[in-house]
């Protein structure tokens, strides 16, 4: 097994542990420690300083995963790559933190509902951008030396399991909300101390920049210019597209909506899981691929990618949708937190239309035509903006959820178009359309809604009656190979285990 394979692997389970954890926290316990208001506080803490940090990073991500195999040197020196990988950051957040401060007063007006409590959390968000941003940082370096699997574990699992002890402290009256989430933020700083001293294992953190570098490689100082500039603005606005509805929802309606609307939301990015882990390790490989100019093989991956992504995101979505009420009904105050059960579908739906398109932002990056990525992005965030200040009065936050699929979608085909115009590259294949088609007809049957009153044994039936039959005739039509692969493993596996 290669070192792709196996860092994918250990990384994948992560991920599914992180979930696991993530859905412990956010459906059963967080509803039961927290109020509607505290919870929607904490979410619209959490979104904001994504956002935010994203600014401050000023394109680092994106300029680490493209250049760092032009500064790769055997004596790790790396020609003071990690001066500029860690100083840009640095000059970002202090912008950053000087506009937070002086616009203090104007950001919080804008929330006008819950203005107090958001008040009194405005002190972790400098703490929290800080935090994500060189997470951020010192994920992407790790990911560059082939490592994910350690950075995924802090943040999928240590982060989740000291942010559900800093909640349960908060439900047993041992400390009061502030400290709470002052723990929650703390748990991001220990992340970023565990992560530096990390990738001090992988290659030595040499700090002194080498200007001669640059002076002989003029080109290459440019391109970094011009390519961090483009990338800077397209990162943030495409992150703010996809945080706006928390932001306006919170600004338009309240606290409580934020917080139903979260929960409703982090299930339909439930689908996400397998994306996350093969494009955190497939980036850096479509960045090499593109530095020389293997285009046959960044056009590979970019089907068979689309292709694994949508089926997997499928069985997923399905079996979420399958037990969606069972879910609201078993969670703490789940009567109240079931308004956002049409969240999921939309969103739901809207995520598996993006797995098709979603390595086209890997693929426009370390491309010559990056620079197009802005132009779709600023079109994206200004749709994003109207779309969400008219549909969420109207129709609240499944208006907020439409809003939001509507702008992705836009601006995913804007991307997938860009690369077919400018490359000849395309991720469709007929093969995608036999999953939608087969996920279609086992949709039907969940229209009736639950079988059975018993929560339990009514999602046990449902999964083995329809989750089961469409596994199989997946797997009966070989639409992939790996899917077909890893199933015979797990089959071969249980006889394996049978017989002993």
């Amino acid at each position: 097994m290669g070192i792709v394979a196996r860092q994918g692997f250990k990384a994948a389970i992560s991920n599914y542990l992180g979930v696991l954890l993530g859905f412990l926290n956010l459906f059963f316990l967080f509803p039961k420690f927290f109020e509607p208001t505290e919870l929607g506080a904490i979410r619209l803490l959490l979104e904001a300083g994504a956002v935010i940090s994203s600014f401050a990073l000023l394109g680092t991500n994106y300029s680490i995963n493209r250049f760092f195999p032009y500064f790769r040197t055997d004596d790790q020196k790396h020609n003071g790559f990690f001066f500029w990988a860690f100083m840009m950051p640095l000059v970002g957040y202090t912008i950053v933190f000087i506009a937070l401060v002086f616009f203090k007063a104007e950001l919080l007006s804008a929330f006008k509902y819950d203005k107090l409590i958001l008040t009194g959390l405005y002190p972790m968000l400098l703490a929290l951008v800080f935090f994500s941003l060189f997470q951020t940082v010192l994920e992407t370096a790790n990911a560059n030396h082939g490592r994910i699997a350690v950075p995924n574990f802090l943040r999928e699992v240590v982060l989740r399991i000291i942010i559900l002890g800093a909640g349960t402290l908060f439900y047993f009256d041992i400390i009061d909300f502030i400290t709470t989430v002052w723990l929650m933020v703390g748990a991001y700083g220990l992340i970023v101390i565990i992560n530096f001293f990390y990738l001090r294992t992988l290659t030595l953190i040499h700090l002194k920049p080498s200007f001669e570098f640059f002076t002989n490689n003029p080109d290459l100082k440019r391109d970094m210019i011009k390519f961090t500039a483009w990338l800077f603005l397209g990162g943030i606005t495409g992150l703010v597209v996809s945080k706006i509805d928390f932001l306006m929802i919170s600004a338009q309606k309240n606290l409580a909506n934020t917080a139903i609307y979260s929960i409703g939301f982090y299930l339909a990015l439930l689908i996400e899981i397998p994306k996350r882990t093969i494009l955190q390790i497939s980036a850096p490989i479509i960045a090499n691929h593109m530095k020389n100019n293997d285009l046959e093989k960044v056009n590979s991956m970019y089907k068979q990618l689309a292709l694994n992504q949508l089926l997997a995101a499928s069985i997923l979505f399905f079996a979420i949708w399958l037990n969606i009420d069972n879910l609201f009904q078993v969670m703490p105050n789940g009567d109240y937190y079931k308004a956002g059960k049409m969240v999921v579908f939309i969103i739901g739906i809207g995520r598996l239309i993006d797995m098709v398109g979603s390595t086209a932002g890997p693929v426009m990056a370390n491309s010559k035509y990056y620079a197009w990525g802005l132009i779709n992005f600023v079109i994206a965030i200004v749709v994003a903006v109207i779309a969400n200040y008219f549909m969420i009065p109207i129709f609240g936050i499944n208006g907020a959820a439409g809003a939001t699929v509507i702008t992705f979608l836009l601006s995913q085909g804007m991307a997938i178009y860009i690369i077919y115009k400018k490359m000849g590259l395309h991720p469709f294949e007929k093969r995608q359309w036999y999953i939608l088609l087969i996920l279609a007809l086992f949709l039907i049957p969940t229209i009736w809604g639950k079988w059975l009153t018993n929560p339990y044994l009514d999602g046990m039936v449902r999964t083995i009656v329809l989750l089961g039959p469409m596994l199989y005739i997946l797997y009966k039509v070989k639409i992939s190979t790996e899917f077909n692969q890893a199933a015979d493993k797990v089959v071969q596996g249980i006889r394996q285990r049978l017989k002993v």
